[in-house]
């Protein structure tokens, strides 16, 4: 039996530009968390996958299909998903998902295929799914499949990750935004120094992300989230398209106060990888 961990992310910066051709260009500042799915692969007779939430049109059983035809496989797998990120959160937890069963099939088969080779099939997969091959900090450009790895520590910094009860579409939230043409170069640029530095006030003044209000605007429930969350004196933040809220250095964060506001809540402490 193969295991591997699939890290979820958060967004520390996200530029979404204008759709052409149904795609919109981005420039998404990833970094993974110690918050994962486990994922275990071994060989059966037919491929299958159990998993304790339905998740209808698994993309891990896709990445399966299209491993197994780039590398001529006529042997079958069984994936074993438990789900430990929150599903329709923008923690990517299927992109990563994929990526580690992908990582998995490479080691179960002994393929020893390359990165080139992987990266190949999980661009078919999900524009996200190409970050999670490796889970290390990374600007991703293009439609977020052209990867470029971050040379600053990322590591030990802290997040609060506040998860609502109920989920947001990316492709709703996607289709909801309107490219304002500002460009947030100065913004990036601005988060990178003040992440180099550690400068948690910086840090979080300059955390940005273009899809924050059209969430916002799509759900009145994580709108009203998010004023109480700001009324307590933190600094909210959303990761990618939603429900999912953050806040940096959770270790000043009052979790009481935060769990009062909803008992719905799911709350994870995280550390960046």
């Amino acid at each position: 039996m193969i295991y591997e961990k699939a890290f979820a992310k958060i967004n520390l910066a996200l530029e979404v530009g204008k759709e052409i051709d149904g795609y919109h260009e981005v420039q998404n500042l990833m970094v993974p968390i110690d918050l994962y799915d486990d994922v275990f692969l071994e060989k059966a007779y037919e491929d299958s996958l159990d998993c304790e939430i339905e998740i209808l049109d698994n993309i891990c059983l896709k990445a399966v299909k299209l491993f197994k035809e780039k590398f001529n496989i006529t042997e079958s797998v069984h994936i074993t998903l438990q789900k430990n990120i929150p599903i329709m959160a923008g923690l990517a937890g299927g992109s990563s998902d994929a990526a580690a069963t992908l990582r998995g099939l490479n080691r179960l088969f002994e393929v020893n295929a390359s990165y080139n080779e992987l990266y190949e099939i999980a661009c078919q997969l999900g524009s996200d799914v190409p970050f999670f091959l490796n889970s290390q900090a990374a600007l991703c450009t293009g439609h977020g499949e052209i990867i470029n790895p971050i040379d600053i520590d990322f590591k030990g910094i802290s997040f609060l990750i506040i998860k609502p009860s109920f989920g947001l579409s990316t492709k709703e939230v996607y289709e909801h935004y309107v490219f304002d043409g500002v460009s947030k170069n100065m913004e990036l640029q601005n988060l990178l120094t003040a992440i180099k530095e550690k400068d948690f006030d910086e840090i979080d003044k300059w955390i940005f992300n273009d899809l924050e209000a059209t969430a916002l605007n799509l759900s009145y429930e994580l709108a009203e989230l998010y004023r109480k969350i700001d009324n307590l004196s933190y600094v909210p933040h959303i990761s990618g398209s939603g429900p999912t809220i953050f806040l940096l250095n959770a270790k000043y964060v009052d979790l009481e106060n935060i769990k009062a506001l909803d008992d719905s809540l799911t709350l994870h402490l995280c550390h960046t990888i």
